[in-house]
């Protein structure tokens, strides 16, 4: 129905709620239907900067531990796997609503050029539910003449 119908074509009750009421009203109607026992795939939001030294990359991983979550270097490619697990439903505590994701991941960032795919150039640290991956650039080399020698 049109909230700009007039007040006196409205059904009766209408007349009294604002758009915010109705807009309330269908929230909560949607808050208390059953919850949904599919699991949505969990992927982790990550940023990325780059300083004058860095690539920095940020994920988010509530819920984690630095134990959860694994980073290698494959050829050119930072991969970060790990898995969220669902916390298990208790005799106590029945969920009228689960909007967290959960299961395994795997993210995949490509070394930008200028960055040396070196194990040793990356630092991964993680604090309360943070990834924060450094891959250092390489240093900028000045171009240097080689002589060519005659046979």
């Amino acid at each position: 129905m049109n909230l700009l119908t007039p007040l006196h074509r409205r059904p009766f009750g209408l007349a009294e709620r604002s758009p915010m009421d109705l807009w309330l009203r269908e929230f909560f109607d949607e808050a208390m239907r059953p919850v949904s026992r599919a699991v949505s795939p969990f992927v982790p939001v990550a940023n990325v900067a780059e300083t004058d030294k860095e690539w920095l990359v940020t994920m988010e991983l509530p819920g984690m531990t630095e134990s959860d979550v694994d980073v290698r270097l494959s050829g050119n490619e930072v991969v970060v796997t790990g898995e969220r697990k669902h916390e298990k439903e208790t005799k106590d505590k029945h969920f009228h609503r689960v909007e967290s994701t959960y299961g395994a991941f795997e993210r995949r960032f490509e070394l930008p050029p200028g960055v040396r795919a070196d194990p040793a150039s990356i630092q991964a640290t993680f604090q309360k539910g943070l990834l924060e991956l450094r891959v250092a650039k390489v240093e900028a080399r000045p171009v240097a003449k080689i002589p060519v020698r005659g046979a």
